[in-house]
């Protein structure tokens, strides 16, 4: 009897034994299929973006011109194809205007924009529809015809490019992106009104450390984009100074341009001053000017210094009162061990 429920107990045992190796085996094959098929879906995804991600470059991304009412222009662009794949492109020509203070563009729709600025029905390229083979350019020619009755100013547009898929713009600062363009920007000449202002000049009143920035805005209130050129200069305490150059951007009419220059290292200390002289213009006479103080100044480092020059000051005051004597904690006798008084026994008395 005991030999049979051992024998049973035994084969449980094997029992158990392979129904845990027939799970092992099943998990190791789940285990390995699962990281086949995410292995397989990762090499899928990198085939597709390698596939779409695609560059190309435009030139000029800018085009100024300054003509006379009813007078014309033309010229060249260039859209050159960085890729292993032949893209083609459509082409159009839209108003933009600028409606943020960091020069972004914003591209209308057709005829949304007043007379005042828009610049669109002046503007024709050809050809309007190609494909360019791989590694190679392709040229458009570009038509201007200012209007007689054209009002003396700036007038803006844009000649888009529009691929067929999406692809990764190169030369002009953007990633990947479904439309990119070259921007014309157009001046009628004539009579026009120049107007521009510092609308902010600013920097933190008090910083524990550096580097300080220096926040400006200018904002253009008349007729024609501007393109402010200086620089800010700052002093310390001592006169001496530091010149930051104003990086020159171009201003949209009836839009601000913010910039940011950043001054000294992290250990600085003092107040200091910093000034703006800028202009502006078609013939750069116009001044922007503004100035702003500012104090750094580690306290932190400064009260710690303090209070180390105070430990120093009380420990000589105590040296010089003192010496090197060692405080006493008890009182001892004033009298030296040889001018103690021996006193003689008693006697007893007679009887």
């Amino acid at each position: 009897m005991i030999k049979s429920k051992n024998y049973q107990i035994n084969s449980f045992r094997h029992l158990n034994i392979h129904l845990s190796f027939a799970y092992l085996r099943i998990g190791l094959l789940s285990a390995c299929l699962f990281a086949y098929l995410l292995i397989g879906v990762i090499l899928a995804q990198r085939a597709r973006a390698q596939e779409t991600f695609r560059t190309y470059t435009i030139s000029p991304p800018t085009v100024s011109q300054k003509l006379d009412p009813g007078q014309t222009a033309e010229g060249t662009l260039k859209v050159i194809n960085d890729t292993d794949h032949d893209l083609t492109f459509t082409t159009a020509v839209k108003d933009f205007i600028v409606e943020d203070t960091i020069g972004t563009p914003v591209f209308l729709p057709n005829n949304s924009l007043s007379n005042k600025y828009s610049a669109a029905a002046w503007l024709g390229v050809t050809p309007d529809t190609f494909t360019i083979k791989s590694r190679a350019r392709q040229e458009l020619n570009y038509f201007i015809q200012v209007p007689k009755n054209a009002r003396p100013g700036g007038h803006y547009a844009a000649v888009l490019y529009t691929p067929a898929t999406n692809v990764n713009v190169g030369g002009t600062g953007a990633t990947v992106v479904t439309q990119a363009g070259s921007l014309f920007y157009i001046t009628v000449k004539g009579p026009i009104k120049e107007s521009a202002t510092v609308t902010k000049f600013f920097a933190n009143g008090f910083q524990e450390y550096g580097p300080v920035k220096i926040l400006t805005q200018i904002k253009n209130f008349g007729d024609l984009h501007i393109r402010p050129q200086g620089y800010i200069t700052v002093s310390d305490m001592l006169g001496r100074k530091a010149i930051l150059p104003l990086k020159e951007n171009n201003i949209f009419p009836q839009a601000a341009r913010d910039y940011e220059n950043q001054f000294g290292g992290k250990l600085m200390i003092g107040r200091f001053k910093a000034e703006l002289l800028a202009s502006y213009g078609v013939n750069n006479n116009l001044p922007l000017a503004s100035a702003v103080y500012f104090w750094v100044f580690p306290w932190k480092i400064a009260v710690i210094v303090i209070l180390v020059i105070i430990a120093l000051i009380l420990g000589s005051m105590y040296y010089r009162k003192n010496g090197f004597k060692k405080p006493s904690f008890g009182k001892k006798s004033d009298v030296k061990p040889s001018e103690k008084k021996t006193e003689a026994p008693e006697t007893p008395e007679a009887k």
